[in-house]
């Protein structure tokens, strides 16, 4: 029995889970960044800028990814065009920048609690920053996913189009199933990644005495 998948099913998912860690890899290097940032500016310990940042977290923690990518999507339509010169499809950018309030608002809570502990001497437990930012990557490539509805090229966009050209035959299942297998093979890998770092991170560091 022949497996009906259309042709090159398999290469457009393939560039589709590329475009997912593309925006996950982009939001996070961002993110982090943005967050890293916001945590110095609370630390300097001047009590306007610690009340403005816990403030503007507050707001970022609120802010879902589903409801920020659609709000995102019709502020910026009118600068399509302009974001076409940076990316082939423009709702990339809407999908990344969606995942910010996300990822800016994880940042900070962790660069702030590293830089805590690392003033005080607990530089292992500062370096557990690095398997937690792997963490938060796994949570952006699930949140990439959302892409898919507004038209972004991604895994999903992929698995949905192909759906619909088998149409209701049993084999739209085993599609839904080797997707669901596909991303949980994935995440695991950077699950174990994160475990790995920590794992490192508590053989090869111990926090000076107190």
């Amino acid at each position: 029995m022949t497996i009906p998948f259309s042709d090159g099913f398999a290469l457009r998912l393939a560039q589709g889970l590329i475009v997912n860690f593309q925006i996950a890899l982009t939001a996070l290097l961002v993110g982090l960044v943005l967050g890293a940032l916001l945590a110095a500016v609370h630390q300097t310990r001047l009590p306007l800028a610690a009340r403005a940042t816990d403030m503007m977290m507050s707001v970022l923690r609120a802010m879902p990814v589903y409801i920020a990518m659609f709000f995102l999507a019709g502020v910026l339509r009118p600068y399509y065009s302009t974001l076409e010169t940076v990316y082939d499809d423009p709702g990339v950018a809407f999908v990344i920048l969606a995942c910010m309030p996300y990822i800016c608002a994880y940042a900070y809570d962790q660069v702030g609690e590293a830089i805590f502990q690392w003033r005080r001497g607990a530089h292992r437990a500062a370096l557990l920053l690095i398997p937690n930012m792997v963490r938060a990557f796994q949570v952006l490539v699930s949140a990439s996913c959302f892409g898919a509805a507004i038209g972004v090229n991604e895994a999903m966009s992929a698995v949905l189009t192909e759906a619909e050209l088998i149409g209701n035959s049993p084999w739209r299942y085993g599609l839904f199933l080797l997707t669901i297998v596909i991303f949980v093979l994935l995440l695991q890998i950077i699950v174990a990644t994160s475990r790995w770092v920590h794992r490192l991170i508590e053989r090869n560091y111990a926090d000076a005495p107190h």
